[in-house]
């Protein structure tokens, strides 16, 4: 995610750039994992103690609604951003959260062979998640 060019886009589409809304695009950047809203919202207030849950929520909506990052649902109730929108799939850990990349090497063939059932419908992406126990958590 390259800020001069998130920013240059959220600009053509009519949004103002604040600080804050600078700050979080940052801290995604440099994020290693898949941080959650809370996570990004405790990061944003070393910056901007002022700064509201309710301004990182609205700024991540954004993000997410512009396709610069992109949602992963952990559970019902949990959500995890990434930034990295290059095709590859996730592994969820069950027990301890964590969301690892990985790679999907056959991700066009997959987009070209889409099964039969899908032959009236215009595919746009493809998702795949995979859960269990990571290898932390599998030996534990």
């Amino acid at each position: 995610m390259e800020i001069k060019e998130t920013i240059a886009l959220l600009k053509s589409r009519g949004y103002r750039i604040t600080p804050q809304r600078v700050a979080i695009i940052r801290i995604l950047r440099d994020h290693e994992g898949h941080p959650g809203v809370e996570e990004v919202f405790r990061s944003a207030l070393e910056l901007y103690p002022n700064i509201s849950m309710a301004t990182v929520y609205n700024v991540m909506e954004v993000l997410e609604k512009e396709g610069i990052i992109r949602a992963i649902a952990v559970t019902k109730t949990s959500r995890r951003y990434d930034p990295n929108l290059k095709p590859h799939s996730h592994f969820i850990c069950n027990t301890c959260g964590r969301v690892f990349d990985i790679p999907i090497k056959y991700f066009e063939a997959c987009m070209r062979r889409l099964p039969p059932e899908l032959n009236d419908f215009e595919v746009k992406s493809l998702e795949v998640i995979y859960k269990g126990s990571c290898s932390d958590c599998k030996t534990r």
